[in-house]
């Protein structure tokens, strides 16, 4: 089952994370892009405009607004909803193959992201969190993030820096902070504190690389000094015999894209919503 080797599935436990090579050929990191490109000028429905999250640094006017638009986004937030492009990114195989080593073959991908960090902005930094204090479902080791580079990733540029072996702890206080993005939060006393930084391993990667992750895993990114774009493509996902503990957010949607689904457990939603609004809805 899966396409992981028995080394690789042991790296993941012991220290919560995986890097998996090749999962997408230059074709494809090229055929993204290139969509997300067209969807940053503007080909977007009018109900899913506000999909294109801008980093804080232009949405609040701290700097000028660049030329290029792409330049000023942070985020595109659940493409797949309008883009079948984008849609594509919900279950690439060699992605499905790895993360079914992990979690079994009945799987559900929800919150895909197409995440930037906007050249010569070296402040936007997401603090040291964990994806995990977002997602109410059980168990939560059955619940993998995934998180695909399409340009080289390094700290220069904004990689994550991620804390091995801390995926071991329970979900940490969090906190929001002033001057970072919105919806971003900070595991208190972990951010800021010196000793967890200087444990922290900056990921080196190559566009269509994989990182797969335990969501309960303390990671950051910092900001992107060089000219450059940092482009990637960031999703998460779930065995189908998760359940849900307490209220969750309309926005994850869910979406069925290996196996089956399981009575009682997490299902997918039949029309999530296109508009960020009713995103912020409770069910």
């Amino acid at each position: 089952m899966g396409s992981l080797s028995p080394e690789q599935v042991e790296h993941y436990l012991e220290h919560g994370y995986v890097v998996v090579p090749g999962v997408l050929g230059p074709d494809e990191v090229e055929r993204y892009r290139a969509q997300a490109r067209k969807i940053a000028l503007g080909d977007v429905p009018e109900e899913a405009s506000k999909r294109l999250v801008r980093d804080i640094a232009f949405a609040r006017g701290h700097v000028p607004l660049p030329d290029d638009p792409e330049h000023a986004l942070w985020k595109i937030l659940n493409p797949d909803r309008f883009d079948p492009v984008m849609a594509e990114c919900l279950s690439f195989p060699r992605v499905l193959d790895a993360v079914s080593s992990l979690i079994g073959e009945d799987i559900l991908a929800f919150l895909l992201m197409f995440i930037y960090k906007p050249p010569e902005l070296p402040q936007t930094v997401h603090p040291f969190h964990q994806d995990a204090v977002f997602f109410p479902f059980e168990p939560q080791s059955s619940c993998v993030g995934v998180w695909i580079p399409l340009d080289p990733v390094s700290e220069a540029n904004g990689t994550l820096s991620i804390i091995p072996g801390s995926h071991k702890l329970e979900i940490q206080p969090h906190e929001t902070r002033e001057g970072i993005n919105f919806g971003a939060v900070a595991a208190r006393d972990i951010e800021g504190n010196e000793a967890h930084h200087r444990e922290a391993v900056p990921m080196e990667m190559e566009p269509g690389e994989c990182l797969l992750f335990n969501t309960r895993l303390l990671h950051r990114s910092g900001g992107n000094s060089t000219k450059n774009h940092r482009r990637v493509i960031t999703l998460h996902m779930a065995s189908a015999r998760c359940r849900s503990r307490g209220q969750s957010l309309s926005e994850y949607g869910f979406t069925l894209v290996r196996g089956r689904t399981h009575e009682g457990c997490l299902q997918p939603l039949e029309s999530p919503p296109l508009e960020l609004y009713n995103a912020l809805k409770k069910d």
